[in-house]
């Protein structure tokens, strides 16, 4: 359980890095290039996964999947934050985290877990919870021309979850877990300064707050994905618990963070959604 821990409070500290960032007026493509160069790094520092002097087959079969990974890492990183300014916090929380339904599915029906009832109970609070805990009134103010942003940002969060869980139990064994988090970050990276050439984002000055929340961003980004990989393979719990449980707790965590460090206040639906993920916990485990 001490994975899945690390990894709820890893998941949990980038919202609140973003949250910080913006006080700051941070540029969103020098934060997130930077904290993937800080991800990659620290892998690479931790496991030093070539020191054994042993080379590393020429074509892992499992580094399609990284490639594809960090690709879709950078990408979400980009939606995240453009749609927390075009639609809300509130709307993109929701649809990330609600995309538990498709790691959750996909375990159940691909690796036939057996779920018994209590269990199908927890996972529907869970998600229940999720909204009840991000709802906000000004939700039904939105623009319907964003309605693209937190869609897309549903589908892909679950589609990385599920890429994860996937290599996680059929490609990839627990020798080469570091090596292949460490190539996902890597690849993220170089998407980064790929976009910052064609954007030109590298004329900007680097603000010293940027550098810092970035490498700060970047040490819990790493072990948001490292932790994932060792709780599914440590935890003793079924991967779609994994995965609920994981989503459940990141929100009920950042709502308490944002009342004790951001004075946001929660209302009786938010607390009513706290109290059902502790429900739901429950049920779970």
């Amino acid at each position: 359980m001490i994975y899945l821990i690390l990894c709820i409070l890893s998941s949990s500290m980038i919202y609140v890095i973003f949250r910080v960032a913006k006080n700051y007026n941070c540029k969103l493509q020098s934060l997130i290039t930077i904290n993937y160069l800080a991800a990659s790094l620290l892998g690479i520092l931790l496991f030093q996964p070539f020191a054994d002097g042993k080379n590393p087959p020429a074509l892992p079969y499992w580094m399609p999947f990284a490639v594809i990974l960090g690709i879709l890492f950078i990408a979400m990183f980009y939606l995240i934050g453009y749609s927390s300014q075009k639609t809300g916090i509130t709307v993109t929380t929701l649809a990330n985290k609600l995309s538990l339904v498709f790691p959750v599915t996909f375990s159940l029906i691909y690796f036939n877990e057996q779920l018994s009832t209590v269990k199908a109970i927890g996972i529907v609070t869970a998600i229940i919870a999720v909204a009840l805990t991000v709802y906000k009134k000004e939700k039904a103010k939105i623009n319907l021309i964003y309605i693209g942003l937190p869609l897309s940002i549903f589908f892909g969060s679950g589609l990385i979850d599920s890429i994860v869980k996937y290599v996680q139990a059929i490609k990839i064994t627990e020798s080469e877990t570091s090596l292949y988090t460490i190539l996902v970050f890597v690849v993220a990276f170089l998407c980064g300064v790929i976009i910052s050439i064609f954007t030109k984002a590298y004329r900007h000055r680097l603000n010293p707050v940027t550098l810092l929340l970035g490498t700060l961003l970047g040490v819990v980004n790493f072990g948001s994905l490292y932790f994932m990989i060792e709780a599914l393979n440590k935890s003793g719990l079924q991967s779609s618990l994994v995965f609920a449980l994981n989503n459940m707790a990141i929100v009920a965590f950042t709502a308490i963070l944002g009342t004790l460090l951001f004075k946001e206040r929660l209302n009786k639906i938010n607390f009513a959604g706290v109290v059902l993920a502790l429900i739901s916990l429950y049920f779970l485990l």
